[in-house]
């Protein structure tokens, strides 16, 4: 084999090598994509996250854990949207006993290849139960249980 035909031969095999990696960069990209964060479970956010996670997911008793008693106490729960909604966290404000966490949600509904979407700002009020913060307020959408009386 000629000098020139082993250069020609080792530049195609360069080319192909960056074209492969090229390639595993734009799969794991895409993969990885939209993944959401994870926040620390004891954190207000957290709390928020296995609470929204909990409705989504239908299980009451989950999310009822996370409601602060004086809700729970005495409380008609109401049968969960079933409209779809995507939480973005926006920011937290804690203070010694409470807890702020504002957020986006996009609520999808409808089926096919058309759906409504649309976007509110939203607030989830939080109190601190010891170590623990629990759930004192959520948006209408994520609303599993009204004190006994309120509509």
């Amino acid at each position: 084999m000629s000098d020139d035909a082993r250069k020609s031969r080792l530049a195609l095999w360069v080319i192909l090598a960056l074209v492969a990696v090229v390639v595993a960069i734009a799969l794991i990209a895409v993969l990885t994509r939209g993944q959401s964060a994870t926040y620390d479970p004891d954190s207000a956010e957290g709390v928020v996250q296995r609470y929204v996670q909990a409705v989504n997911d239908g299980d009451t008793a989950a999310a009822m854990d996370l409601l602060a008693p004086e809700i729970t106490e005495d409380c008609d729960r109401l049968p969960p949207i079933a409209d779809e909604n995507r939480v973005v966290l926006v920011s937290t404000t804690e203070h010694d006993e409470t807890a702020r966490v504002r957020v986006v949600i996009t609520t999808v509904s409808g089926s096919g290849p058309i759906s409504d979407e649309y976007q509110s700002d939203e607030v989830f009020d939080l109190v601190r139960d010891g170590d623990t913060w629990l759930i004192d307020g959520a948006p209408w959408q994520f609303t599993i249980c009204y004190p006994n009386g309120t509509p």
